[in-house]
């Protein structure tokens, strides 16, 4: 019996690609990321198309609000506007639907920095 790995493996990469779920590719504001102001909206881009179904911002002290209203559309590239907040610390959760009925869900933690806040605010 003549053993053929490589394409055993390239069969299993195959099916592992042709069954991968929808993932967060990229955010605005991005993970970690130190801003000046507080961004304008929130922006969500996936490998595949995702329906949004929740989105939220918790700050330091706990207090948790929505945020919405959430695109009615599935997309790649998903923007909602984002309140007028303070600087701080804070965390977006998010959490998807995609094609393939699989569920996502996960958070983008950053911080709005009290000195560039205050002088964006100085000048409004």
């Amino acid at each position: 019996m003549i053993r053929r790995p490589f394409l055993s493996v390239a069969s299993l990469l195959f099916a592992v690609a042709v069954y991968a779920h929808a993932h967060l590719e990229e955010s605005t504001p991005a993970e970690k990321s130190v801003l000046a102001v507080f961004p304008e909206s929130i922006v969500l881009n996936f490998s595949q198309a995702v329906r949004l179904t929740a989105l939220s911002i918790e700050r330091a002290d706990g207090a948790s609000e929505p945020i919405g209203p959430l695109p009615p559309e599935a997309g790649t590239t998903l923007a909602v506007a984002a309140p007028a907040l303070p600087a701080g610390e804070y965390v977006i959760a998010w959490r998807a639907l995609s094609k393939d009925n699989h569920i996502m869900s996960g958070e983008i933690h950053f911080t709005v920095a009290a000195q560039a806040a205050t002088e964006h605010s100085a000048h409004h």
